[in-house]
């Protein structure tokens, strides 16, 4: 693989929130992505048939100060926490931020942080490993901490769950004002990050000693795939990539089907937007079509 072979390709974060300039803290990210503006609760009425203005005592309207755009209904107690404040707890630890921006419409944030090296089959398959931090004005999520792979041969975003004992691939951080806690959490994360790392690899190595063939291979993916009238042509496409994409390598074996059916799902659809392409890889169908493949390959492995 030469370092220009896919220079084309971009993880949907590249196109919604990289950071060209280097970000040292949240607040900085948080800026240079577009999330540092202010949300605040406005009161909420309703019209009476007369005319007449009633008082919601227990919602409020969370609103953007900066648009005037409302982004969520909250009860009074909902704790408003910016952006900016939300992943402030990562600067204890010097964080590299890659990427910051908004999803649906500034109703979430994300940023991006790049993790520790990784030693995927002995180096023979170059990985990246971020962590995506997320929130939302919402209520949808609080402070939310997902492990993102990224596959240096492909650009595709491997968002496996461990697989082991003890290895989160997704986590919650509580907001405290307390610094002695923030640091706290910051190394707790980047402790966890290891842990699935170190798990990840070991999953690598066990699917790359799968040996299967084309009709094993058929049936994974039909026990993987929703039974739609396009599964048979989306079986083809995934074992075509399986045997000749040079994105995917590793023929015949489990680990190449499985990044097989992750080429397909990142690059082999079309439609979709960068955003629905990066929340797909961390909580939607591309996320749960690449933990099924993998738990199929499990029990071929068993």
């Amino acid at each position: 693989m030469t370092d220009t072979m896919f220079s084309t390709r971009e993880v949907p974060w590249m196109k919604m929130g990289r950071l060209e300039e280097g970000a040292k803290t949240a607040a900085e990210a948080a800026e240079l992505g577009g999330l540092n503006f202010d949300v605040e609760q406005r009161p909420l009425q309703w019209v009476g048939e007369d005319g007449s203005a009633h008082s919601i005592a227990d919602r409020r309207a969370l609103v953007r100060k900066d648009t005037g755009d409302w982004l969520s209904i909250m009860s009074t107690d909902y704790p408003v926490l910016q952006f900016g404040e939300a992943f402030d707890f990562m600067d204890g630890v010097n964080p590299s931020f890659v990427a910051a921006g908004v999803l649906k419409g500034g109703k979430q944030g994300f940023m991006v942080v790049e993790g520790p090296k990784m030693n995927v089959l002995s180096g023979d398959d170059p990985h990246e490993l971020f962590t995506v931090l997320r929130t939302s004005h919402d209520g949808s999520r609080a402070i939310e901490v997902a492990v993102m792979p990224l596959r240096s041969r492909c650009m595709n975003q491997l968002t496996l769950n461990s697989f082991a004992v003890g290895a989160q691939h997704r986590w919650a951080i509580r907001h405290t004002s307390s610094m002695k806690q923030k640091l706290a959490d910051a190394h707790e994360s980047l402790k966890k990050l290891d842990e699935y790392a170190a798990g990840y690899e070991h999953l690598a190595d066990k699917l790359v000693n799968v040996q299967l063939d084309d009709h094993d291979a058929e049936n994974v993916l039909k026990a993987v795939l929703p039974d739609r009238p396009k599964r048979e042509q989306q079986v083809t496409s995934i074992i075509d990539k399986w045997h000749t994409a040079e994105t995917v390598g590793f023929d015949y074996t489990g680990w190449g089907l499985l990044n097989a059916v992750s080429e397909y799902f990142d690059w082999g659809r079309t439609g979709g937007t960068p955003e629905s392409r990066f929340i797909g890889a961390l909580q939607g169908s591309t996320h749960g079509a690449l933990n099924r493949t993998t738990g199929e390959l499990l029990l071929l492995a068993a």
